[in-house]
Parts: C-alpha cells; sequence; structure tokens
C-alpha cells in the first residue's frame, strides 16, 4: 500500500456517528492506525486486507471515549505485538502514555503529538508537519457542531483554547474522526469559534432577562427543539454556564451573567 493516510470506517453507523467513525492507516515501515474504532470484526478485516499481511504495528487513539478507543481489544487480538498509545487518563492500564510535542513513528513519517483538551480531558491531535495533515479526533467535523459534554469531561473554555492552537499550526486539510476530509481547515475552526461565542452570548442575554433554569434557558435558544436532541443541547448550554461561572471567577470584578 501506498504511504498516504488510508480512511476505514468502524463499522458503527448511529445518529452520533454518521456512517461511522474514521479511522486512517498509514503504511510503510512502521503501519499505524489513528484511533481503534469499536472492534467490528469487518473493520478488523478490512484493516488486514490493506495491509496485505503485513502486521499492525501501532495504534494512536485521539481520546478515551468508547467509539474511538474500544477497539483495541480486537486489533490486539488480530495483532498481538501491537503497541497501543493515549494521553494518560486516570485508572486506566494497557497503554503506553503520549506526552505534549512528542514525535511518533506512523508509517514511513512521524507526527507531532498535541494536546487539545475540551470536548475530552485525554483529546489529542497528531500533526504531520511534513504534509501538514492533522488528524483531528473529534475537534472538528464538517456540517455540524462538536458536543462539548459538561459534567463528563468536556470544558468549553479549554475547548476554545484548544482550537486556536490547531488554528495557528496552518494544517493544510484535517482528517477528522467522523466525516469527510476537511479542505479549509482555517475557516471551519474559525466557524466554530464564532459559533461557541454567538451561542455565550445567547446565554448571557438569556441570564440578563432573569432566565437562569437550565431548561428554560434550553426552551429559549433552541425552539422548537425535536425531544431526541434535548439531552445533547442541555449538555452544551451547562457547559456554556460552566464557562461563563469559570470566565466570573478569573475576572471577579465582571458583574455579568
Amino acid at each position: 500500500m501506498e504511504n498516504r493516510p488510508v480512511p476505514l470506517l468502524a463499522r458503527n453507523p448511529g445518529p452520533l456517528t454518521g456512517p461511522g467513525n474514521n479511522t486512517w492507516l498509514l503504511g510503510g515501515a512502521a503501519p499505524a492506525l489513528i484511533d481503534a474504532g469499536v472492534g467490528a470484526a469487518e473493520h478488523v478485516d478490512a484493516i488486514a486486507a490493506a495491509l496485505s499481511g503485513r502486521a499492525l504495528a501501532r495504534v494512536f487513539v485521539t481520546h478515551g471515549h468508547a467509539d474511538h478507543a474500544s477497539g483495541i481489544s480486537a486489533l490486539r487480538a488480530r495483532w498481538p505485538a501491537l503497541e497501543a498509545r493515549k494521553w494518560p487518563a486516570s485508572g486506566e492500564r494497557g497503554w503506553r502514555a503520549l506526552s505534549e510535542g512528542q514525535k511518533v513513528r506512523a508509517g514511513d513519517g512521524e507526527l507531532t503529538v498535541i494536546h487539545t483538551p475540551g470536548h475530552a480531558p485525554d483529546h489529542v491531535c497528531f500533526f504531520d508537519e511534513d504534509s501538514r495533515d492533522l488528524f483531528a479526533g473529534d475537534m472538528v467535523i464538517q456540517g455540524t457542531t462538536v458536543m462539548i459534554p459538561a459534567g463528563r469531561g468536556g470544558d468549553l473554555r479549554a475547548y476554545l483554547d484548544s482550537l486556536r492552537r490547531l488554528s495557528a499550526l496552518q494544517p493544510a486539510r484535517i482528517l477528522p474522526g467522523h466525516g469527510p476530509i476537511i479542505d479549509r481547515p482555517i475557516d471551519l475552526i474559525n466557524q466554530y469559534i464564532a459559533h461557541r461565542l454567538e451561542r455565550e452570548a445567547q446565554v448571557r442575554a438569556a441570564l440578563a432577562d432573569g432566565v437562569v433554569d437550565l431548561d428554560q434557558i434550553v426552551d429559549r435558544i433552541y425552539v422548537g427543539l425535536a425531544d431526541a436532541l434535548r439531552p445533547a443541547a442541555r449538555v452544551t448550554i451547562q457547559a456554556h454556564l460552566d464557562k461563563l461561572a469559570g470566565d466570573r471567577r478569573s475576572t471577579p470584578g465582571d458583574s455579568q451573567g
């Protein structure tokens, strides 16, 4: 196989995963997979077919959410010598730890580890400084937004900071964990930041009008929202409320709610 990123769907279609998670296979001297999928047999077989009998050497996971990391057992069952690496998380075993700025061998090249918390505290991206490809996990997705799961490790302030870090890298394209390749990454990152700041302004306006109940804020901002989408809207608004509370603690003189 050529030493270029080969997209392989993890075969886990669903409302939050679309046709399935993207995993990215890099061939060459040290065949490596970005993200582990969920262990679907069809996914493991597709990796093996793409490798044409060669062994998968390494898996680099962007974060520990199940749709990105839970397939590691199935991959190890197929390739017992497989090296699995991710950002360290409390209580986890069986992984070699990644660190900020680390260079890791993938295929015939190197990737730089970029810690990008926000969607998850252990989220990392992998940047190919030669091609300027950015493997971005769940940082951005074309055509939709990324949920920041308040109360489950999500942190909106950290997420916005991480988006700005990625923009500063000036990637040529983003290879995301879901959806199509992003060929105009800076434009999309700027849209993401603008959207979050617009949503924050809406939350501030609701609080200024005396609307402080979470569900009432959701009703005001998401008019006509389908019941199935309400849980995602609630955690999104909670993430904004948490950020605003943190902002007030950082600047005690700011009386805005």
